[in-house]
């Protein structure tokens, strides 16, 4: 197996995930930062925004930091800069999320 491809079954446990916590959501529409975490969000995953500059996105509260998420998350979807991921990962990995994307 190449080291980026997945079974069928690696990949159906994404489906599996519920509570995904989006890093750098954004407000705007145009951004993939705010329409692919709305189709999500239409589909039933739970979206949790994370964005230390709004209080709401989507109707549903924002959180500063990933620290600050009351609930377990299962996936961190990470939309910033590449110069600014790794300490989002390193935060990330504090939570024990089960797929940093």
């Amino acid at each position: 197996m190449e080291k980026d491809s997945h079974t069928d079954e690696q990949i159906k446990k994404f489906y599996s995930l519920r509570n995904i916590a989006v890093v750098g959501m954004s407000k705007n529409p145009d951004k993939a930062a705010h329409y692919v975490p709305r189709y999500l969000d239409e589909r039933g995953y739970n979206i949790i925004p994370v964005n230390p500059t709004a209080t709401e996105i989507l109707g549903k509260k924002c959180y500063a930091t990933l620290l600050d998420v009351p609930v377990p998350v299962d996936m961190v979807d990470v939309f910033r800069p590449s110069d600014q991921v790794k300490p989002v990962v390193e935060e990330a990995i504090k939570i024990k999320p089960k797929v940093i994307w």
